[in-house]
């Protein structure tokens, strides 16, 4: 009896040793996970703060947890971070992480980086072929992340543009939205200004083909008729370096 009795404690006992220790095995792997991912997550986010370089004005980063069935040994070494798509820094990303420590081992981790700046919107409607001023726009924080098409960051980079369609009012600006406003036409008379190190020379001239602000253009000097290439700085004027 007491035979039996000391073989059920003996049971009892061996399965709490084996329960504890499998406890203590959930709980190292769990602790070892949670090293990982906080080395992971500073890694990443000492890479996003480096290539952004004070780029914008506000970032936001989320990543994706590892999965907690991946039994990965804390690095000893410094992590390597690489990043797709290399031609961005901000959207959606993936991260290759790898370690060259003892134990190595490399995992792709889903990041989604939000990076606010200033952008021009829209401050009204605006109807296609208007000529833009800063009365229509104005400045507002957002997120730029996925503003793939461009955008601009000040009023004064559009000034001398059109909206190339009807532009409703909250739209952010982008490059996609407006043209050069055309400054000159082929065969108008224009005024040449021939400028260089302490020398101006104005001239009356002839445009040889159409132009918008900023845009180089042939013209002929009228009293000339020698053809050169100047610079739109204003309707009907045209600058020339000498």
């Amino acid at each position: 009896m007491n035979s039996q009795r000391e073989q059920i404690m003996f049971c009892i006992r061996q399965g709490l040793v084996i329960g504890l220790l499998g406890l203590l095995s959930i709980t190292t792997t769990q602790a070892a996970s949670g090293n990982i991912q906080e080395q992971i997550d500073e890694a990443i986010n000492l890479y996003i703060s480096e290539i952004q370089d004070g780029n914008y004005q506000e970032i936001k980063v989320q990543i994706q947890p590892i999965d907690s069935r991946l039994r990965l040994a804390s690095c000893s070494e410094p992590l390597h971070l690489k990043h797709r798509p290399r031609n961005r820094t901000a959207g959606r990303l993936t991260f290759k992480i790898s370690c060259d420590g003892a134990d190595s081992w490399a995992i792709h981790v889903p990041v989604q980086v939000q990076a606010f700046d200033q952008v021009v919107v829209s401050d009204m409607p605006i109807a296609k072929g208007t000529h833009l001023t800063t009365s229509d726009l104005r400045l507002e924080l957002a997120d730029v992340s996925l503003l793939y098409t461009g955008y601009f960051k000040s009023m004064t980079e559009l000034e001398g543009f059109v909206a190339r369609r009807p532009i409703p009012a909250e739209q952010i600006m982008s490059p996609a939205l407006v043209d050069p406003a055309k400054m000159v036409n082929r065969g108008e008379k224009v005024m040449i200004i021939a400028e260089g190190p302490g020398i101006s020379i104005r001239a009356s001239g002839k445009a040889m083909e159409d132009g918008a602000y900023g845009e180089l253009i042939r013209v002929k000097n009228t009293n000339s008729n020698k053809v050169v290439e100047g610079r739109i700085t204003a309707p009907g004027l045209i600058k020339v370096s000498l």
